[in-house]
Formats: C-alpha cells, structure tokens, sequence
C-alpha cells in the first residue's frame, strides 16, 4: 500500500527551473487549466510579487497575474493549429517588461507541433524569449529541473571568463527545496567562512547577470546531485569547471554539514574549522536543552518515514538513526533518484539491520513522517502518524513567516524542534 501521492512531474520542473532565474519568466503555451496550479505553486516557491502587479499585469495574457501567463490555446486551437496565437501573444508578453521569457509547452499543445522557436523569431524577440521544445512530462521533476537549467544556460551561452580563485557556483539547490533562500543564504556564509566566493546559484535564483559571471567560477558545488547532473556535466565540458559532490548527499543534518563544508575545502586544500565549531555548538545548545528530559527519553527509538529526494533522504536516516536513536521503519527516494545515493541508503540500512525499511509500506503507522508538506499534513490528518514534518513543495497549505530550512545547522534545527515539539 502506498499513500495517495502524487509527485511533481517533469512538466511543473521545467516551469519551476524557468521561474527559478530572478529575471526570467516562463511562459505556458497551453489551455488555462493548466496555469492556475503553476501560478501559485511559482508565487510560493519564490515569492516576488509587489503591491502594483495586480495593475500593471491586468493585460491580455496575464490577467493581473504576473506569474507564468498563458497563451489559452483552446479547441480551435488543437484542430487548427495556434501559430495565429502565438504571433499575437509573443509581442505582448515579451514587451510587458524586462524580463527574459521561457516558453514552454503543456502536453496537450506540445502534441500539436507549432514551433514556437519560429514564432518567437519572425517576431523578432529572440533576444528576450526562447522555447524548450521537448516535452518533459514523462520525466521526474529533478531530472526536468536539471535540463531545464542547463537548456537556459546554453541559450544564453555565456563566454568564458578568467578563472577567480577561490570562487564557486552552487548547482541543484531548487526553488522547491523548502526555505530554499535561507538554505542559500546558510551555504553561502558557511562557504564565505571557509575564504570562498559564492559567484551565482543556477536553479537558485540566479539572475541572468549572475549566468554571465558563473564561468569565472574555480569549482562548482553540489546540494542535490538530481537537480545537477546535466548542468554540472554543461559547465565542465563548456567551461573546463569540475564539480564537487559529497557522498553524504545533502547537508542534512549535522554530520552532513560538516561533511559537505570539509569535501569542498578538500578541494581548495583548506580545511572547514569554523564549520566545525558551528556545528559543535549546535549541538552544545541542543544537549543542553534537552540533558535529562523525559522527552529525549520518549523520542529514542521512535520509528519514522521518509519520502524524499534520494540525496536528502541518505543523510536525513543517517543522522535520526545515529543523533536521536530513531528507527527508519520505511525509506523511498523519490522519482529521479541518484544511484550512488540509492545505493548508500540501502547499504546503511542493512549493515545496521535495517534492510526490511527500504522500499517498505510508507502508510504503516510510525511517530514522524518526513515528506513534502501534503504528504506530511495528509497522513497526520488520516492518522498515519503523530507528527508529519514538512521537509519540500509543494506545501501550499501553510505560510511561514519564521525560516524554516531543511539544509544547514538551521535545517538540523528546524527538523529537531519539530520532532521535539511534538512529543
């Protein structure tokens, strides 16, 4: 038995990694059922919204809604074709401001076979739109994240640049990660404590500027090995620059922290000591805290789930099995999976007597439940657990107003506090 959830496809990853550029937009060419969801899913995984929009964007196309406006292709358009549309849409969109337009087609338009690449060029604004024409949908969300990026970065092919020392690129930190812009933030001032430049974060809201800047970058650095295969592959062939990627996955979780600050220091031949010292008085505050409560006492060997990218999950089971003495009572990586990852999770499980957790009945009861915020508050509210921890979009259901990230010592906190709020 499995719970009634449904993953992000490869079509809602190549919208997110469009919107993922703070100066770009993607465009969907396609009816307007297919906007609503993607609008506000856009406006939640990156907020950036002002008071004015409503006015300045109540035009044709956009209908007071700046994310991801729509060419509403409808039944006409599906027996004859929409390239009339397109011709008339392209201008208007593309002159609604400075932003750069990534158009990108739903399935059912992509099956009519307009070239969108032609309508955007006879209109003469290649310089500020382009199309992914290949259909996605089939694909996992990370892997379509992934192209989608790489497919921009191609586009607009920025020219190598003098190589600055000590300097780095973060590669598959997505906008669906949960609080991602505190998690970049995290990165980048554990990164900046080690002596290196963070230059841009493709994927991450990176500016098209920031693309231009990325090529000067020493080393690129991994978060989640399913979110940048393909651009990590893009930017050592184009560009001469390797990436570094932790075997630990994700830094979920203390000793992933740790981990993925002393790999990257490794590659510039430094070591991570103020990481360290983070890390050793996060966890100086937390035993403190709870030195001698009965509710540390109640959380050992409590059993959980986790439902996750392969690369957050391996740390995440790692650090609740070795830090709090919870027991993993099923583990599944969510579609796009990294085999090195996949393969790291079932070996820890079963060098620790914990095979049978792997690919295991995810809708048996457990105390936590470690998934995306749907599938987190729905198996709380059928009594699948006790506690349900929002670790990914989509989470549309609630708005945090306090910085609530998986990544980092701040994520370590969060997922700590929330286990141990419940208890």
């Amino acid at each position: 038995m499995t719970p009634d959830r449904i993953c992000m496809d490869g079509f809602t990853g190549a919208m997110m990694a469009a919107e993922s550029f703070s100066d770009c937009r993607a465009v969907l060419h396609g009816p307007g059922g297919c906007r609503s969801y993607h609008a506000l899913l856009a406006s939640r995984c990156y907020p950036r919204e002002q008071p004015a929009d409503a006015a300045r964007y109540y035009r044709q196309y956009f209908f007071g809604q700046p994310r991801i406006p729509c060419t509403f292709i409808d039944e006409d358009s599906y027996i004859n074709g929409s390239e009339g549309k397109l011709e008339e849409c392209v201008p208007i969109i593309c002159d609604a401001d400075d932003r750069f337009n990534i158009f990108i087609s739903s399935p059912g338009s992509a099956l009519i076979g307009d070239n969108v690449t032609d309508a955007i060029e006879r209109a003469g604004f290649s310089h500020k739109a382009m199309a992914i024409d290949e259909s996605l949908i089939s694909q996992p969300f990370s892997s379509s994240y992934d192209r989608t990026v790489r497919s921009i970065i191609e586009r607009r092919a920025p020219k190598g640049r003098a190589t600055a020392p000590r300097s780095v690129n973060i590669l598959g930190l997505p906008i669906s990660g949960k609080d991602w812009q505190d998690s970049l933030d995290e990165l980048t001032s554990i990164l900046g404590g080690m002596g290196v430049t963070v230059i841009s974060a493709p994927g991450a809201g990176c500016s098209l500027k920031g693309l231009e800047e990325s090529t000067a970058a020493e080393l690129n650095v991994c978060v989640c090995p399913e979110y940048c295969k393909a651009t990590s592959a893009f930017y050592e062939s184009e560009y001469g620059i390797p990436t570094v990627f932790s075997d630990m996955g994700a830094p979920v979780g203390f000793d992933a922290v740790e981990h993925w600050a002393r790999n990257i220091g490794k590659g510039f031949g430094t070591g991570a000591p103020l990481v360290e010292e983070g890390v050793r008085a996060a966890k100086g505050r937390v035993f403190r805290k709870l030195n001698g409560s009965f509710i540390a006492k109640r959380v050992k060997h409590s059993r959980f789930t986790v439902m996750a990218d392969s690369s957050v999950a391996y740390p995440l089971v790692r650090w609740l099995f070795g830090y709090m003495c919870m027991i993993p009572a099923s583990v599944t990586a969510d579609p796009g999976e990294d085999a090195g990852m996949v393969a790291s999770i079932t070996r820890f499980l079963g060098e620790n007597g914990l095979g049978e957790a792997w690919g295991a009945d995810p809708c048996q009861h457990v105390d936590f439940v470690f998934a995306d915020g749907h599938t987190a508050e729905t198996q709380m509210m059928v009594g699948g657990c006790v506690k349900g921890v929002d670790i990914a979009m989509p989470s549309l259901s609630r708005i945090g107003l306090t910085p609530r990230p998986v990544l980092g010592v701040n994520g370590a906190m969060y997922i700590l506090d929330e286990i141990i709020g419940s208890m």
